[in-house]
């Protein structure tokens, strides 16, 4: 185990190295310009943006400026905003919880919704039922979820008035931070739960065609305790490498929905960082969603051992 989490551990450092390279390149391919979003003022002075430019390193070549932003992550430092004047790090550490909540509760909903409906459809195979939760699956994966939160908020507004915009800060209160994020977490669960249905439908199934299922059905076993036993525990398999993944590309992927209620997490800063050229936020934003990519796929490749013993023994 210690020589496979080395490699692991290996492996993913090289691709968060790949990840700077790659964010730290790209980004200075967009269009715009760092010292005239810093400035904020029309048509300014050649000269003035000159010394703007020297002022924030951005006349320095591509390499030493790459070189002191990597040797600055490595000790912990993410640099300064360029249109902010504010420490990134700090950035991060108000916005990043906030996205890590709102996936977190995406998650837990899409579980909710998208295990039982997968396994309910694979028992009752053939059934109507079965056909309304393989329909509702399709649809969710059909229709994005931007359109879905433009629709509801819309709708909200000339029905019920309910309060669906802004977020609520957890020291303020966790049921009512919870409350406040819990409808754009289920306008971002509903694909991710039509995922998880139909990949826990599929494993129930090729689990409940097994020869020692017609055995212990042959021997009376109630198909409930078959279920709970035998099927639902090798759907955790799939479902486990599903939700390690949709949980990683929410944190990142809540960009249009954080805009549309209005949340300040960590899509939103990466929107105006975006719209500003400000290059070191842009870089520190991707460099951190791309970590929590690595490291949940790595907490999900630790978890199958536990949720199935026949993975120690492969």
């Amino acid at each position: 185990m210690a020589k496979y989490l080395a490699k692991r551990l290996g492996s993913a450092l090289l691709v968060l190295f790949a990840l700077s390279l790659l964010s730290f390149g790209m980004v200075r391919m967009m269009p715009g310009d760092p010292a005239l979003q810093y400035l904020n003022i029309d048509n300014p002075d050649p000269n003035q943006l000159e010394e703007v430019r020297a002022e924030l390193g951005l006349d320095r070549p591509w390499t030493t400026q790459y070189l002191e932003w990597l040797g600055g992550v490595l000790h912990g430092d993410f640099g300064t905003s360029l249109t902010k004047s504010a420490e990134i790090g700090t950035m991060l550490g108000d916005r990043f919880p906030v996205s890590l909540q709102l996936a977190l509760i995406a998650v837990i909903v899409g579980l909710v919704i998208g295990l039982p409906s997968g396994v309910v459809s694979a028992v009752r195979q053939g059934t109507p039922l079965d056909g309304l939760i393989r329909g509702g699956s399709f649809i969710a994966l059909s229709v994005p979820a931007f359109a879905i939160g433009a629709v509801l908020i819309m709708v909200n507004a000339f029905t019920f008035k309910l309060p669906l915009i802004g977020y609520t800060p957890w020291d303020k209160g966790p049921v009512a931070s919870i409350l406040s994020l819990l409808v754009p977490a289920l306008v971002l669960s509903l694909a991710m739960s039509a995922v998880i249905s139909r990949y826990s439908r599929g494993t129930v199934l090729d689990t409940l065609s097994q020869d020692y299922i017609r055995t212990a059905r042959s021997k009376g076993v109630p198909t409930g305790r078959i279920v709970r036993g035998h099927a639902l525990r090798n759907a955790l398999i799939p479902v486990t490498t599903v939700v390690g993944i949709q949980l990683a590309a929410l944190i990142g992927g809540t960009v249009v929905i954080e805009s549309i209620f209005q949340i300040p997490g960590m899509g939103s800063m990466l929107i105006e960082a975006i719209n500003s050229s400000d290059y070191p936020t842009i870089q520190a934003c991707v460099l951190v969603l791309g970590a929590c990519f690595v490291l949940i796929n790595l907490l999900v490749d630790l978890l199958y051992p536990v949720i199935d013993p026949r993975v120690r023994a492969s």
